[in-house]
């Protein structure tokens, strides 16, 4: 719109100048032509790398187009100057345009003085050229912000999709895996003990049944992101299924009150731990300890004696709980390790820093 505009007004001073039809003409056919010029340098395709190797001649080209009317056109060729101006800051990198700008703005004065124009008249070309040029610039460089802007919005917005895709799988991995996990077990005990002690069979399947529901439940709130869990409630739930699979369980809660973000985590990997021990160990101790450090942080450590079992197969896929668990604690600060031990014992353990309390809680 800018380059029209001084398209425009070239047009008008042009035919209004007294030379005649065949000299209209042609200041109107090298207007086109600088038209175009203004275009190339100004438009949004400047940026496209198939153009950059022609600037330095194409930018020639519009500066000797410019200029070299001015001994025929005389006075119609107000404005064209400061468009020139104006393509020069697009296209030349900084510093170089910016010198090359000034340059162009002072030669204005002893172009004009060399055409017989008074003092006043070669210190408005200046000025006028200036202005046209910084107005080309920054309109210019104003729709490339606003491509930018726009570029930046969508790419935010794909990137908030990605990150909500993530953070729903990774919830219905760790909400499900576990609850399935269980399930299966205390479906496997009602399958042995059917039989021989019906009534155990009972339990064990109205326990699935309550576990089905609630992990309908869950899963119903994972979908708008409001899932709230807590440690010392998945801690309950993990020791009672860890017994029901005949492991020893020894629980030790000593570590106060978390922020709601901190408890979700920590109780995400409790519930992953025992969700990797019921399938891939053959443990049969486990420990669960939460403790508050000097330091105010918080450390879970999930432990257990057994080993991956022979023809136990593993998690379809390779799984994806432990990367789930590290991306999880980084998010808040923490750090995730998983180690064997000399004496056999697996170690799980996640450290977050969390603010002090004072409420202790303590299981067995």
């Amino acid at each position: 719109m800018v380059a029209l505009g001084f398209f425009t007004a070239s047009v008008v001073a042009t035919v209004r100048n007294r030379d005649g039809l065949p000299y209209q003409l042609a200041a109107v056919m090298v207007l086109l032509v600088l038209l175009g010029f203004q275009l190339l340098h100004a438009g949004p395709w400047r940026h496209r790398r198939p153009w950059r190797p022609w600037w330095p001649w194409s930018l020639l080209a519009h500066g000797v187009i410019t200029y070299l009317p001015f001994l025929v056109f005389d006075g119609a060729w107000v404005g064209l100057p400061g468009s020139f101006a104006g393509s020069v800051l697009l296209t030349v990198a900084a510093p170089r345009s910016w010198i090359l700008f000034t340059l162009l703005v002072a030669g204005q004065y002893p172009v004009y003085a060399a055409l017989g124009d008074n003092a006043g008249q070669c210190l408005n070309a200046s000025v006028s050229t200036a202005a046209g040029g910084i107005v080309v610039y920054g309109v210019a460089r104003l729709a490339d912000m606003t491509a930018e802007l726009r570029a930046a919005r969508t790419e935010l917005a794909e990137r908030a999709v990605d990150q909500e895709r993530l953070r729903f799988s990774r919830d219905l991995h760790d909400l499900l895996g576990y609850s399935l996990s269980v399930a299966a077990l205390k479906c496997q005990i009602a399958e042995r003990t059917v039989l021989e002690d019906p009534p155990r069979a009972r339990a064990e399947i109205y326990e699935v049944l309550t576990m089905v529901r609630q992990a309908m439940s869950d899963t119903r709130w994972i979908s708008s992101g409001d899932l709230q869990m807590s440690l010392a409630r998945e801690t309950r739930f993990a020791a009672s299924a860890l017994r029901a699979a005949g492991i020893s369980v020894e629980v030790d809660l000593a570590y106060g009150t978390l922020p709601p973000e901190h408890d979700a985590v920590l109780a995400t990997v409790a519930r992953e731990a025992v969700t990797n021990m019921l399938r891939h160990s053959a443990a049969r101790r486990c420990e669960i300890r939460a403790v508050r450090g000097e330091l105010g942080d918080v450390s879970l450590v999930v432990s257990n004696d057994g080993v991956l079992a022979e023809g136990v197969p593993a998690e379809p896929g390779g799984g994806r709980g432990i990367g789930n668990l590290t991306e999880r604690l980084l998010a808040v600060g923490g750090r995730l390790t998983a180690e064997e031990g000399e004496t056999g014992w697996f170690h799980l353990s996640a450290v977050i820093a969390a603010p002090q309390t004072r409420t202790t809680s303590r299981a067995g």
